[in-house]
């Protein structure tokens, strides 16, 4: 879960014009609100507020959509290390 939260926070750094330095932070915030309580729901409120603040046109739907993207993602990279 902390590689896909690192993963969506880069792609939601990505679409607030953030770079380098500001976006790993930024990434690393958003794997830190996922210590607020069980489940992905302080995740993705983190990202919708900060969408909101920013005004960056996402759904809930299609935030939730690329969690459950990025999480496959996440998987297989994963994988791909263990194996190498």
């Amino acid at each position: 879960m902390n590689r896909r939260n690192k993963l969506l926070g880069l792609w939601a750094a990505d679409l607030m014009n953030l770079s380098g330095n500001e976006a790993e932070a930024y990434a690393k915030s958003v794997v830190m609100s996922d210590l607020e309580e069980p489940g992905d729901e302080d995740v993705f409120r983190k990202v919708r507020g900060d969408f909101d603040a920013k005004g960056v046109n996402r759904s809930d739907a299609r935030i939730r959509e690329h969690m459950a993207e990025l999480l496959a993602v996440a998987r297989e990279q994963i994988m791909k290390e263990v194996k190498d």
